[in-house]
């Protein structure tokens, strides 16, 4: 079985202005497979981007984790940030990840 990504997000860290600041970022194994994740911040990921790696998100459907969209970025205002691909559905955009803040810090 091909590699499905290089990298998964499961969970994101909001600033006040509802934007990401942080992501929990697992690296995934030759066999698909992938141990607790990091918290890694947005600039971090988006250079990860740069270097080709490919990153999706997951989330977790009981019993089973699920394979969501392609993460990706964009450029406003002279900023960079985290996105998921436009065809994306709700439930693996990245702003309707897991809220990490009040589960770890």
């Amino acid at each position: 079985m091909a590699k499905l990504a290089n990298f998964f997000i499961s969970g994101v860290w909001k600033d006040v202005n509802d934007n990401i600041t942080h992501v929990l970022l697992h690296k995934v194994n030759d066999d698909n497979s992938f141990k607790f994740g990091d918290k890694t911040d947005e600039q971090t990921v988006i250079k990860l981007l740069k270097q080709k790696f490919l990153i999706k998100t997951i989330t977790w459907g009981y019993p089973n984790w699920s394979i969501g969209a392609k993460v990706t970025y964009v450029s406003n205002n002279g900023r960079e940030f985290l996105r998921t691909v436009a065809n994306a559905t709700v439930k693996d955009n990245l702003d309707n990840s897991l809220n990490m803040k009040p589960i770890r810090s």
